[in-house]
């Protein structure tokens, strides 16, 4: 039997799509989309549509907001207009923003990697203006709602918080919700655990429209982790593991092991890969004297941004590469020990980046996925060329 593809629906026995999700496909844009209304169907939207949506919400909230005065702003300023102040520091980059000097300070009292969620302090089901709230999303871990950022620093610069009123802690289900999420546009998305820069403890992370510095470094095998090789970027001056999405047990587990030991930690998302960067307990007190902000999330990125001219102009390319350095730690010892037993690679844990991460990764592994006798041929005829 053979079917005509190009034949108009018969009607009765006919598979009808009217009342599915993706019926809905082109309703869900900036001018008529109705915040209140859960999006089911981000996931199966095309990429150019979910980024298109996520602009034009955020340029027209910015246009709204210019209007208004500065305590009924929902977006301050656009991070990337005319009146950023930037110069790039070999591969990151420095910036002066004194607008952003009135954003709240976050608090000081920061001891536990996993406090426990306080519902008398501040969350996000708190916030005076529902018109914060962008996007209700339904994703496959749960729903999380995307909210205006108030003091951008990345272009698009929003957040993604969980619907549900659960800590600064990141899980199994937020890491499959954030790639999911960022699947299906090509944002990027950094996440600050509580002691590392994070200032709300109800989970979020932040959606930016930018593929960050850091990921100007090219992905090179670096060590055994837990088992398994991770990725490093190649030249990054400070510890960073990074794994594809498809290894999200993998990064759950370094996560964990991170918790358990009271490590904070900053992570990256691209829509591929996840950058994890442990961090050391305390502070260094020579970040201090380099920076007088806090590194976290933003910075390990690659982007430092200061309020005062005078920091501004000391800031040179060899300070923020120390700071990378010693803002940053190797993973828990018994993530890398060597064959399972209880002897720590030392090579892992103190080689420079530049050391571990040697061998490049080529960008396309296609060869590998084929039949044995399809990619000799294939080997054969590189080689022959």
């Amino acid at each position: 039997m053979t079917v005509d593809l190009n034949a108009p629906p018969s009607g009765e026995g006919t598979l009808s799509r009217a009342s599915t999700l993706d019926a809905k496909l082109n309703l869900c844009d900036a001018a008529s989309h109705d915040p209140d209304e859960v999006v089911h169907n981000w996931s199966i939207r095309p990429a150019s549509a979910n980024d298109a949506f996520l602009r034009d919400s955020f340029n027209n909230l910015l246009a709204e907001s210019a209007t208004l005065p500065p305590d009924a702003r929902l977006i301050m300023y656009d991070a990337c207009d005319e009146h950023e102040v930037r110069a790039p520091l070999g591969a990151f980059r420095k910036r002066l923003d004194a607008r952003r000097n009135t954003k709240p300070k976050k608090p000081d009292a920061q001891e536990l990697v996993c406090t426990p969620f306080d519902p008398n302090g501040f969350n996000f089901s708190k916030i005076k203006n529902p018109r914060e709230r962008i996007l209700k999303v339904a994703l496959k871990s749960g729903r999380y709602d995307l909210l205006s950022n108030k003091f951008p620093l990345y272009p698009k610069h929003m957040l993604l918080v969980a619907d549900a009123l659960v800590a600064q802690q990141m899980t199994m289900g937020h890491l499959s919700a954030i790639t999911e999420l960022l699947a299906s546009c090509s944002f990027c998305a950094y996440f600050n655990s509580w002691c590392a820069s994070a200032s709300v403890n109800h989970f979020h992370c932040h959606l930016i429209d930018e593929m960050p510095p850091v990921t100007v470094f090219p992905l090179a095998a670096g060590p055994v982790v837990d088992g398994a090789r991770c990725l490093q970027p190649e030249g990054f001056p400070g510890f960073c593991y990074v794994y594809e999405h498809c290894q999200l047990e993998r990064v759950g587990a370094l996560i964990s092991a991170m918790q358990a030991d009271n490590q904070p930690h900053n992570l990256l998302f691209t829509p591929r890969h996840v950058y994890v960067f442990p961090k050391p307990t305390v502070r260094p007190e020579r970040s201090f004297e380099l920076y007088p902000e806090t590194v976290g999330g933003p910075e390990l990125i690659g982007s430092f941004t200061v309020y005062r001219q005078e920091d501004y102009d000391a800031l040179a390319e060899a300070a923020v590469n120390e700071l990378c350095r010693i803002n940053t730690a190797p993973l828990p010892s018994r993530l890398l020990q060597r064959g399972g037993g209880a002897g720590v690679d030392d090579a892992a844990v103190h080689q420079s980046v530049a050391h571990r991460a040697v061998p490049q990764i080529p960008a396309a592994r296609s060869l590998n996925c084929l039949p044995n006798s399809l990619r000799l041929a294939a080997a054969a005829t590189v080689a022959a060329a």
